[in-house]
C-alpha cells in the first residue's frame, strides 16, 4: 500500500511539473498600451505626457494677409515714405506668418506650474522692390523673420518672461474687432510682439484680479530740441538714456457674465544724455563741452517720471444676437504716450495733392540745454461693436479718436521753429510766418473708422476676413506754410502748405488655427 501511495504521488508531482515547465515556454500577456489620456484640468486641447503627470497642448496657426495702402499689410500709409503717396512707395504689400506654440503645466502644492512658449515666423514682402527718392532701388522685407512673442513661466501668482503686458487693457484688435490693421496705433497693447516682465497677481474671487508688474520701458522720443533734426513723416529723434529699471504698473481686471472692465496705471522714468555744446537761454556750454559736445564734460536734465491710464469695458449683448458685444476704452497720458496712443504711432507725414501735407510730431517730452523736460500730452478714445448676422457671418465696426498735444512752454518759445535755443529743424515755417509770430504748434489729431467682415466656413478654427479702414491727420499746422527741409520718397524739399488729409486703406486676411478659435 505504502508503494502504490509513493507511485501515485511521484507522479503527480512529474505531471505538476512538466505542466509547470510547459506553462513557463507560454508568452506572457503584455501589459496594456498606455496611450495619451486626456488632461481635463486645464480645459479643452490638453493631454497627460507619457509617463508623467504634467499636461501638453500644442498650438498653431498659419497666416496669410495682403494689404492695399497698407506698410507690411499692417500699418495704413500716413507716415515716413509711405505717406509721400507718389511712386515710391508699395500700395499693395503682403505678410504670411507660421506659429508654433506649447503650453506645459503640472500641479504643485503652491497651485498650477506653467511653462508657454510661441514662436513666429514671418516673411513680409520678401523680394519686393522699393525706389528711394535718389532713383536707386533696393529690396524691401528680406528673408523670414523670427520672433518668439510669448516665453514665460507662471507660479503661485508669478509670472516671469516674455508676454502680454498686465498694464494693458481691453483693446479693439481682440476677438477680431479691428485685427487686421495694427491696433497698436491706438492704444497701448502688447499682444502681437509681448513685452518682457514680471508680475504678481491676486484672485480676489468673482472673477476679479489685482496685478502689479514691472516691464521692460515703451517709449517715445525724448527730443533734445537743440540738436534734433526733425524730418517730414518721421520722429524726432532721441536722446534718450540706457535702461536703469523697470517700469512699474498695476492694473484690475474684472470678468463677469455680463462682460468686463479693466483699469491700468504706468510709470516710466524719463531720462537722457548730456547736453551739445548749442547754446541756450540759461546755458552757456563749457569750452571742454563746446569742444566735445554731448560727453561727460557737458550737463544734463535731472530725470523726471512720465505717467499713463487707461481703462475699458467690454459689454456682452446677447438679446441681440449670442456672440455680440460693445467695447469702448480711454486713455491719458503725460509723458508716457506708448501707454496711451499706441505702441506703434508714429509722427505723421501725409502728402496731398499738389504741395500739401497733413504733419506732426510724437514725442515723449522735449527739451533744450539747460532746460528741463516738457512733457508731452496724448489721450485717445475708441469703441466699436461686433455683430453676428449668423453662426458662421460677423462684422465689426469701430471709430477712434487720438490727440497729440504740446504745452504753451514749447509752443510759446517755438521749439520746433528753432526759437528758444532750439534748432533749426528740417521742418519749419517760413521766414515770414516766424517773424510775424505765427503759431509753432507739431500736435495733431489721429482718426480711423474701420469696418471687418469675417466668415467661418468651416468652423471657428478658419476664418476669412476683409477689414476696410480711413484714417485722418488734422494737422495744427492747418493753413500755413511749411519750409520741408527734407526730400521724401519723389516728393521734393520745398514749401508745402499745411492741410488735413486722409487715406483709406484696405486688408485681406486667411488664417487657420489648431486646436482652437483664430487669434
Amino acid at each position: 500500500m505504502k508503494m502504490v501511495k509513493s507511485l501515485l504521488l511521484g507522479s503527480a508531482a512529474g505531471v505538476v511539473a512538466v505542466a509547470g515547465a510547459q506553462a513557463a515556454d507560454l508568452p506572457v500577456k503584455a501589459k496594456p498600451v498606455e496611450y495619451v489620456k486626456i488632461c481635463s484640468l486645464y480645459g479643452d486641447g490638453f493631454y497627460y505626457m507619457p509617463g508623467t503627470e504634467g499636461c501638453l497642448k500644442l498650438e498653431g496657426t498659419i497666416r496669410s494677409q495682403y494689404g492695399w495702402n497698407n506698410t507690411s499689410a499692417r500699418t495704413p500709409h500716413y507716415t515716413g515714405t509711405g505717406g509721400a503717396q507718389d511712386r515710391s512707395t508699395n500700395p499693395f504689400s503682403m505678410t504670411h506668418r507660421g506659429q508654433f506654440a506649447t503650453d506645459a503645466r503640472w500641479q504643485t502644492a503652491y497651485g498650477s506650474l506653467r511653462m508657454y512658449s510661441r514662436i513666429r515666423v514671418e516673411n513680409e514682402n520678401n523680394g519686393s522692390i522699393l525706389a528711394n527718392g535718389a532713383g536707386i532701388t533696393s529690396t524691401a522685407g528680406g528673408g523670414p523673420a523670427v520672433n518668439i512673442p510669448r516665453a514665460f513661466i507662471q507660479w503661485a501668482g508669478f509670472t516671469f518672461g516674455h508676454v502680454k503686458s498686465l498694464g494693458d487693457t481691453s483693446y479693439l484688435g481682440e476677438d477680431g474687432m479691428q485685427v487686421l490693421h495694427q491696433t497698436q496705433n491706438i492704444g497701448s497693447e502688447t499682444g502681437s510682439n509681448g513685452n518682457n516682465e514680471i508680475s504678481y497677481t491676486w484672485e480676489l474671487g468673482n472673477g476679479v484680479t489685482f496685478n502689479v508688474f514691472g516691464g521692460e520701458r515703451r517709449v517715445k522720443s525724448y527730443a533734445n530740441l537743440s540738436a534734433d533734426n526733425w524730418s517730414a513723416g518721421g520722429n524726432p529723434n532721441t536722446s534718450i538714456r540706457g535702461v536703469q529699471m523697470l517700469s512699474p504698473g498695476a492694473s484690475l481686471y474684472v470678468r463677469q457674465a455680463w462682460g468686463d472692465f479693466s483699469i491700468a496705471g504706468n510709470v516710466v522714468p524719463i531720462s537722457t544724455v548730456y547736453y551739445t555744446n548749442a547754446a541756450a537761454p540759461g546755458y552757456v556750454p563749457s569750452a571742454a563741452c563746446n569742444a566735445q559736445p554731448g560727453t561727460t564734460f557737458c550737463n544734463y536734465t535731472d530725470d523726471a517720471w512720465g505717467w499713463s491710464t487707461a481703462a475699458s469695458t467690454k459689454i456682452l449683448t446677447p438679446w441681440v444676437t449670442p456672440g455680440d458685444y460693445f467695447i469702448v476704452q480711454g486713455t491719458y497720458a503725460q509723458g508716457a504716450l506708448n501707454y496711451a496712443v499706441g505702441n506703434n504711432q508714429a509722427s505723421p507725414g501725409l502728402f496731398g495733392s499738389g504741395n500739401t501735407i497733413a504733419i506732426g510730431a510724437i514725442t515723449d517730452a522735449t527739451y533744450v540745454n539747460g532746460a528741463g523736460y516738457e512733457k508731452t500730452t496724448g489721450w485717445a478714445v475708441a469703441a466699436g461693436y461686433m455683430h453676428w448676422w449668423t453662426p458662421t457671418f460677423k462684422q465689426s465696426v469701430t471709430v477712434t479718436h487720438t490727440e497729440i498735444s504740446y504745452n504753451d512752454t514749447v509752443k510759446s518759445n517755438r521749439w520746433f521753429c528753432g526759437g528758444g535755443g532750439a534748432r533749426t529743424l528740417n521742418v519749419n515755417l517760413t521766414a515770414a510766418e516766424n517773424a510775424a509770430g505765427v503759431s509753432c504748434d507739431p500736435g495733431y489729431k489721429y482718426e480711423t473708422a474701420a469696418t471687418t467682415l469675417s466668415w467661418y466656413p468651416v468652423g471657428q478654427r478658419f476664418r476669412l476676413a476683409v477689414e476696410a479702414l480711413y484714417t485722418h491727420i488734422s494737422t495744427a499746422y492747418e493753413g500755413q506754410t511749411l519750409v520741408i527741409g527734407n526730400q521724401q520718397g519723389y516728393r521734393p524739399s520745398g514749401l508745402y502748405l499745411a492741410k488735413n488729409q486722409g487715406i483709406y486703406a484696405g486688408a485681406f486676411r486667411a488664417n487657420l488655427a489648431f486646436p482652437g478659435q483664430d487669434d
